[in-house]
């Protein structure tokens, strides 16, 4: 896809529905604790606190958004800064045409003046071998950490 016709820019309130679209089509393929009921307008809108700074990136076609992406950064326990790429989705009719990795490089430049240490994504164990192999050659990522989680039922 010609890099002209992508905008890469904030999230706006009237973004909600088109984004909201796009993260109920990952949580289907992947279980990446994506809850609707949560995800409000101002959900992805800028927020600062101590340790934290947080935005939501989106990549807009033809007056259109096709992704999303939130970036954040914060210290650690340890005082290190470190800055993570998360909730990244493209609409399924746009993937594979570089959508994902400008939007990324926009967030890692962003990131990387914001002055981050390291920046950091998070994938599902059982996540896409194809997509994590581009990021590590393309990206200049390795595989570091393996996270183990436990999901408590709320109902009991």
């Amino acid at each position: 896809m010609d890099e002209d016709k992508i905008i890469i820019r904030n999230y706006r309130k009237s973004d909600y529905k088109e984004t909201l679209e796009i993260l109920k089509e990952l949580s289907e393929l992947y279980d990446m604790g994506f809850n609707e009921d949560k995800w409000r307008e101002s959900s992805g809108l800028r927020q600062f606190k101590p340790n934290l700074k947080r935005m939501t990136l989106v990549a807009e076609v033809e007056g259109k958004v096709v992704a999303l992406g939130v970036l954040e950064a914060k210290k650690t326990s340890l005082g290190e800064y470190i800055g993570y790429l998360e909730s990244w989705a493209t609409k399924k009719e746009y993937l594979g045409k570089g959508i994902g990795k400008i939007l990324a490089d926009r967030a890692m430049k962003l990131l990387r003046s914001w002055g981050v240490d390291r920046i950091r994504i998070n994938f599902a164990y059982d996540g896409d071998k194809k997509v994590i192999d581009v990021i590590c050659k393309g990206g200049g990522f390795k595989p570091i950490i393996i996270v183990l989680e436990k999901t408590f039922d709320k109902k009991n």
